[in-house]
């Protein structure tokens, strides 16, 4: 069976290549190879324009609709998951392409509000996981101080409120109901990893709806890599992105600690805010002569720095899902010292294939490496080993396994965990008190699932499912209001602004609240008493025309 097929990720080669990107393109190409009809949706920071507006192009064979997209659409201190104008853009494609799947990557900077667009038409949504952005605004899960977050429901220890150009105080649990609201509507989960799976299904998603498939390599391009030879010493890179979170720093502590530094050549390939700082620590510790800085590399030229390693290191302090770059060593049948984090533990085979070190460990990390110094017969065993166990897992094969996901029936599902909760705010930012009447109300009845979204991030029929229209702000929108009494939702409006409250008195059509706690109680009373509410919603609905006349 023959598809269509739209494949989603918010950056696309060339402009930008990292893991995530490299395994959505060759998806892609193989999809099409296969016979399929496929198009890309994608953000970029490279094309020129206006902010979100559409550019039609042709990359190796396929056809690319890029979204211009600038530096503060992906960055998580602001909105950067949704966005009106690129999902005006994504209906339109829908439209003229007609596919029966969307296979979403990472889609943060564009708009998560596309699931929900492509699920209302009735067409397969398959999600691939790289990272944690479903339930952590970082990705990371990692706290401040490096410590690794287990509770997905705090994100206001970190960081308490996002913003955007009109937008300031949005409580960062907002981010989280959304997102959340929008995942209801994924068919299928993909996730290279057991541990990213495990970890969505810890934080309440369906667990009968991940699979657990590998990340495709291109096996023979890396199988194929000739190794130069450097007398005596014994190589050890890192490749990826030069942040904290990576664990450089673990890597500089350990050096001191080898016996033989004289065999060692470390080399550190990649860019990142770390770059500088890194530097100047190896310059202070005497280490300008093992360290050697390569910079950021293409992928295209990615063979060059494993022809000159001999076993990979990635000491990262974040759990990784399925790191690309280990993927590629083994297939260059190059050994792996990692950090027995995330999904690592499920790649590298302790003793086998490589060795695992205890996260943040630099004393272990210093014993693994010497292993290799002092034992150098082992990189050749090892590699074999890590062969062995990542030669089958080509693209290819991977993309036969995804298809047969396309053709398998979708899980049967209820979005009732979110309809019944379902609380739309209306206003430009969110004031203080109803900040803390969120937190009030999630607090005195954790039993039960509240979702609090601005109403302008959702679709229309998302949006007559909503219990309540909240107006969060003194400065409301007519129009927002005007829509929610058409959808016989009822009202709750600051008592300081007059015309509203006199309406929903009047109307008998809402309620009013003057503090936190008076809100708190009023969303408790609407939830809990289904008469009620209906009743005041159809009363809003039957004076709409009248509302009308006043707003």
């Amino acid at each position: 069976m023959k598809h269509k097929i739209v494949i989603c990720c918010n950056v696309y080669p060339p402009n930008f290549v990292g893991g995530a990107e490299l395994i959505a393109h060759s998806q892609a190409r193989i999809l099409k190879q296969m016979g399929h009809e496929v198009i890309i949706f994608t953000g970029d920071t490279h094309i020129h324009g206006e902010r979100h507006s559409l550019k039609k192009e042709t990359y190796e064979n396929l056809t690319v609709h890029r979204i211009r997209l600038v530096a503060q659409d992906y960055q998580p201190e602001f909105i950067n998951f949704t966005h009106q104008k690129v999902e005006e853009h994504f209906k339109s494609i829908l439209d003229d392409f007609s596919p029966d799947i969307v296979h979403f990557h990472n889609i943060i900077g564009l708009s998560t509000g596309i699931i929900h667009i492509a699920k209302s038409r009735g067409i397969k949504t398959i999600l691939t996981l790289h990272d944690h952005w479903g339930f952590c605004y970082k990705n990371t899960i990692i706290k401040r101080e490096n410590e690794i977050c287990n509770d997905h429901t705090k994100c206001s220890e970190c960081i308490p409120f996002i913003q955007d150009e009109d937008r300031k105080n949005i409580p960062i649990g907002m981010r989280k109901d959304f997102i959340e609201m929008q995942l209801y509507d994924i068919d299928f989960f993909i996730s290279p990893s057991q541990y990213l799976a495990e970890k969505y299904i810890q934080v309440g998603f369906p667990g009968e709806k991940f699979k657990v498939i590998w990340n495709g390599i291109d096996v023979k391009r890396f199988a194929g890599i000739s190794k130069s030879k450097m007398k005596k010493k014994i190589r050890f890179t890192f490749i990826g992105y030069l942040g904290v979170h990576k664990g450089i720093n673990i890597l500089l502590n350990a050096l001191p600690l080898l016996e033989r530094k004289d065999l060692v050549q470390i080399n550190l390939v990649g860019s990142g805010e770390m770059v500088d700082i890194y530097k100047q620590r190896v310059k202070s510790m005497g280490l300008n002569n093992i360290v050697k800085f390569w910079g950021k590399i293409e992928n295209i030229y990615i063979n060059d720095a494993y022809s000159e390693t001999d076993v990979l290191i990635l000491p990262s302090i974040w759990p990784e899902n399925q790191p690309v770059s280990i993927t590629e060593a083994m297939a260059a049948r190059i050994p792996v010292i990692a950090s027995n984090i995330g999904g690592i533990p499920e790649l590298v085979e302790d003793g086998k294939t490589g060795y695992l070190f205890e996260i943040g460990n630099a004393e272990q990390l210093a014993h693994k490496m010497s292993e290799f110094i002092l034992h150098p017969d082992k990189l050749q065993t090892f590699g074999e080993n890590s062969f062995k166990k990542i030669e089958h897992n080509t693209f290819e094969n991977q993309v036969n396994i995804i298809v047969k996901l396309y053709n398998e029936d979708s899980v049967c599902q209820t979005d009732q965990t979110y309809e019944e909760t379902l609380i739309l705010c209306s206003g430009k930012l969110v004031s203080s008190i109803c900040t803390r009447a969120m937190d009030l109300l999630v607090q005195d009845h954790k039993q039960r699932i509240y979702r609090f979204v601005m109403n302008d991030w959702i679709q229309e029929d998302q949006f007559k499912k909503a219990k309540i229209l909240w107006v969060v702000d003194e400065k409301i929108n007519d129009k927002e209001v005007i829509f929610g009494i058409e959808n016989k939702i009822p009202l709750l409006v600051p008592e300081n602004n007059v015309k509203l409250k006199k309406l929903c008195i009047e109307g008998n059509c809402g309620l009013y609240y003057k503090d936190a706690l008076d809100a708190e109680v009023c969303l408790e009373f609407l939830i809990n008493n289904e008469m009620e509410r209906i009743a005041m919603g159809q009363n809003g609905f039957n004076i709409s025309g009248h509302f009308k006349k006043i707003l």
